[in-house]
């Protein structure tokens, strides 16, 4: 008897909620490190039950691995830099949707059909290891960063792989001066190899903080949250030239396995507690939310940003092919 009712006892679980299938939302490009994702999915989880498991790709490989998926997608949404995101849109990878709170985000931000929308920016910044450079000044412009005193400390990302490499390589050309046929950009970034570590493939977050690499070129909301929530000894430099604004954009996968569980998150991503959770980890919100006074004041005043290249998503996603090979052709080490 007892065998009987430990028998029915199991199967009654078996088949409870509890023990039923989790609920999950897939998201290309959920790195942990990356803008908090880590937090912000771990929030999602706590609220409503359903996980959105970490995923490492960068934007321009979630991009790959969305046209590889096509006939039978994978993911249900994706993340990307702006460029990307746009691009990822002109080859129908996305649906159509537009979330909650769709109409604060600012025009420019969105597309207008629903088929990409901001989610936070950032700017581009020198994020540097004030342990790990030993002594050697801070570094304040990209000239700087030239100085053979920095050889072998610099690190920006594969912008083949990563969405933050990509706009950096795309923008350093603005930022110095550069024309259209980005000649100067390319001409900086052939320089820089010099004193390239290496091009990191994926996040290298904890390395920074670790002081494994001294200086990083991506985000400053990474950086200032290294400072601020990791207590690193890190400082967040806004170069002398200027930097460029960066947004991050989302998408709904075009046949989402997941699609009402997608349009859900997509929906609380926009909502007050996820931008609250983003503003905390230092990217801007995209839909407007009040910080604590000592949050504000750990952000980098805006003057500093005066001199900010705001690039075009249209003609990032149009050169974005191109800007890769010629990366790979022109700079990238041998492995």
């Amino acid at each position: 008897m007892k065998k009987l009712v430990f028998l029915a006892a199991s199967v009654a679980m078996a088949m409870s909620p509890l023990a039923a299938a989790e609920k999950v939302v897939i998201q290309y490009d959920c790195i942990p490190n990356y803008a908090n994702w880590g937090g912000v999915t771990e929030a999602y989880r706590q609220e409503t039950g359903v996980r959105v498991p970490p995923d490492m790709k960068g934007s321009s490989a979630a991009m790959a691995a969305l046209e590889a998926e096509k006939a039978n997608p994978q993911a249900d949404c994706a993340y990307y830099s702006g460029g990307i995101g746009y691009q990822a849109a002109l080859k129908g990878l996305h649906d159509s949707y537009k979330p909650k709170g769709w109409e604060k985000i600012p025009a420019g931000l969105k597309d207008p059909e629903g088929k990409w929308w901001t989610v936070h920016t950032a700017h581009i910044a020198f994020i540097v290891n004030t342990a790990a450079l030993k002594g050697k000044p801070v570094p304040q412009s990209f000239a700087d960063l030239l100085k053979p005193t920095y050889k072998g400390m610099v690190v920006y990302d594969d912008p083949t792989v990563l969405g933050t490499g990509f706009t950096f390589v795309y923008c350093v050309n603005s930022i110095l001066g550069g024309g259209a046929d980005l000649n100067q950009g390319f001409d900086y970034l052939k320089k820089l190899d010099a004193n390239a570590l290496n091009y990191a493939k994926e996040n290298v977050y904890n390395a920074v903080l670790r002081g494994e690499i001294p200086i990083w070129i991506n985000a400053d909301g990474n950086g200032l949250k290294m400072k601020y929530v990791d207590k690193g000894p890190i400082e967040v430099v806004i170069p002398k030239e200027g930097t460029a604004t960066m947004s991050l954009v989302m998408g709904l996968v075009n046949g989402a396995p997941h699609k009402e569980e997608a349009e859900k998150y997509l929906d609380w991503l926009l909502g007050d507690k996820a931008q609250q959770l983003m503003a905390e980890a230092f990217f801007s919100p995209v839909i407007p939310v009040r910080l604590s006074p000592t949050l504000e004041k750990e952000f980098l005043p805006a003057s500093a940003y005066s001199k900010s290249v705001v690039p075009l998503l249209s003609d990032m996603a149009a050169k974005a092919d191109m800007i890769k090979q010629r990366w790979l052709k022109e700079i990238k080490k041998p492995a």
